[in-house]
């Protein structure tokens, strides 16, 4: 079957954040090019069957809401994903706490007409004005093919990008089944890096990119998994073991250029040193559960000693 499939994870305690979210794919000026909605409830304590007023009947007959006991995010996108490979030909990801700009989807489908595999667009990140690509300074748009309308053909390493200066939006990425079906996010990893690496098994493939500056997402400030982890608590001592084992991952897994390679490097290193600082506060305020965690940890990596003696 023809047509896009939008994916959206959903967990959330305060109501109406969903609504909003279905409301921006309401209003989108291309909203015939959607075959179905797919909300997969992650056992969110605010029922997706909720949150699903004052939509038109347009939208309402594309959704399609999917039910599951809590199971991480990886796990909803992936529930997610096999289902579109059975329904769809493309897929676009929406988080249900964003909210989509109105010419997002026409844009997205002019970048397919054009021949993409993978589609990525600017956005605005929680509270800001302007944009990730402007905030990130790490793509320059005259190295890279203008095909006007705001969109360009990807020209350079994206893996380095991805690694080095990533700006890939969950909420603004679309891709073509095909190519793809297989591919998964890393449910191991729930608080951080299976993004990137969903992003990476795509790149190493050396797709076809076509991208656009135009602001495409508002991302919003719900229950958000990485954001959310503070400093001196377990939420961020299990993100920062996830950041640890993805970078470590992507050395064994990808082919990387020397500079690349250095990044990931050093990242490793500093992740080491964050998950011992952090796992000392832990232990300052008596959160003692985060003496297995760190014991599992250091067992399977024992350089994280090395680092926490190292300047």
């Amino acid at each position: 079957m023809n047509g896009l499939i939008v994916i959206i994870p959903f967990y959330q305690k305060e109501p109406g954040i969903l609504n909003r979210a279905l409301k921006s794919i309401d209003n989108q000026v291309d909203i015939s090019s959607i075959n179905q909605v797919v909300i997969v409830d992650d056992g969110s304590p605010v029922s997706a069957m909720n949150e699903i007023n004052d939509l038109s009947n347009t939208l309402i007959s594309k959704l399609h809401i999917i039910k599951q006991e809590n199971q991480g995010v990886s796990r909803a996108r992936n529930v997610g994903l096999a289902y579109a490979n059975n329904n769809g030909q493309y897929v676009a990801f929406l988080d249900s706490d964003d909210i989509w700009q109105e010419h997002h989807i026409s844009l997205m489908m002019q970048a397919f007409e054009l021949g993409a595999q993978f589609y990525f667009a600017n956005f605005f990140q929680p509270g800001q004005t302007i944009g990730a690509f402007e905030r990130g300074k790490k793509l320059q748009l005259d190295e890279h093919s203008s095909l006007g309308q705001n969109l360009y053909c990807y020209e350079k390493d994206m893996i380095q990008q991805i690694l080095v200066g990533n700006l890939i939006g969950t909420p603004t990425v679309g891709f073509k089944i095909d190519g793809f079906s297989e591919l998964r996010f890393k449910e191991n990893l729930r608080f951080a890096g299976e993004d990137y690496l969903f992003w990476l098994d795509i790149a190493k493939q050396q797709p076809k990119i076509i991208f656009s500056n135009k602001i495409a997402v508002h991302c919003g400030k719900g229950v958000n998994i990485f954001a959310s982890a503070k400093w001196g608590t377990m939420h961020l001592q299990h993100r920062l073991t996830d950041e640890l084992n993805f970078r470590k991952s992507v050395i064994s897994s990808y082919q990387l250029n020397e500079e690349t390679l250095a990044h990931v490097t050093s990242s490793i290193w500093q992740s080491r040193k964050q998950i011992i600082l952090n796992g000392l506060s832990l232990l300052k305020h008596r959160q003692w559960q985060v003496i297995t965690h760190l014991t599992r940890t250091i067992v399977s990596d024992p350089k994280i000693l090395v680092a926490a003696f190292s300047h």
